[in-house]
């Protein structure tokens, strides 16, 4: 009895919960787009009048342009960058049980160490070598962050689809660089752009070892950031509501030509 009770309880409770989680993620979202279009000089809820003022402001303002771009050509060259080495890794991993315990652990490493602590040691060598403030180096620290993810995701599609079309495509005269070109990289491609488009995403977004490194060179988290301390304005929450178009806009794509190429392959 005290099951079916337990049980019958689930099935309502189970709704409200998704529901609530729900909420809980979405709320922010559906806060900021109406403060971004708020008359007052101030973050305020519910807004008061309409005005595209300050979206008009953020493109107007050389600092918050400036900062973008940074971010956009940082993020583009750390996710080519942790693709092309974290496809690379996950092909050496699925291939020899050895690589997986000695390098294993050293291509997960930045997921577990906490970021100050990267932070930290990225400073202390840029400050060697003279790396503070280049954005060559943040591009590297960026794909060491996005590397992992990189990694497992391409790692869990080859498990998936294995390794056999690839054996018989040798057993019949193509070469290894010829079967992973024709037969290997077709069908992890969809895995390999979604391990691109989270590579892109960690680094646009990162601010951590930005603020320790980049000094002058703001990225776009770092301009928010510093928006944010100093004179909190509804530009801020226009460029978050910019980011969150842009970022649905990415996923739909993303998610378009993951599908493209499924029915290609199959």
């Amino acid at each position: 009895m005290k099951r079916t009770l337990w049980e019958q309880s689930g099935r309502y409770l189970l709704p409200v919960y998704f529901v609530g989680v729900l909420l809980y993620l979405l709320l922010p979202l559906l806060l900021v787009v109406p403060m971004s279009v708020s008359e007052t000089r101030y973050l305020k809820f519910p807004p008061t009048g309409f005005t595209l003022h300050w979206y008009e402001d953020f493109f107007a303002t050389p600092g918050w342009i400036d900062a973008t771009w940074r971010s956009l050509v940082i993020a583009a060259a750390s996710a080519l960058l942790a693709t092309v080495v974290g496809t690379a890794a996950a092909l050496v991993l699925s291939r020899d049980g050895r690589a997986v315990r000695i390098a294993g652990p050293i291509f997960l490493g930045p997921q577990v160490v906490p970021v100050i602590i990267l932070a930290l040691g990225t400073l202390l060598v840029f400050s060697r070598f003279g790396l503070y403030g280049s954005m060559g180096g943040i591009v590297l620290v960026h794909a060491v962050l996005a590397l992992p993810f990189v990694t497992t995701t391409v790692s869990g599609a080859l498990r998936q689809t294995g390794d056999t079309l690839a054996r018989a495509a040798r057993v019949l005269g193509a070469r290894p660089h010829e079967a992973f070109w024709h037969v290997t990289l077709p069908t992890i491609r969809p895995a390999v752009i979604s391990a691109g488009v989270f590579a892109f995403f960690i680094s646009f977004d990162e601010l951590v070892i930005a603020l320790f490194v980049m000094g002058r060179n703001e990225t776009l988290p770092m301009r928010i950031w510093a928006d944010m301390r100093h004179d909190l304005t509804p530009v801020v929450a226009a460029v978050a509501s910019l980011l969150i178009l842009a970022t649905f806009a990415a996923v739909f794509l993303s998610d378009r030509i993951q599908r493209r190429a499924e029915r290609r392959a199959g």
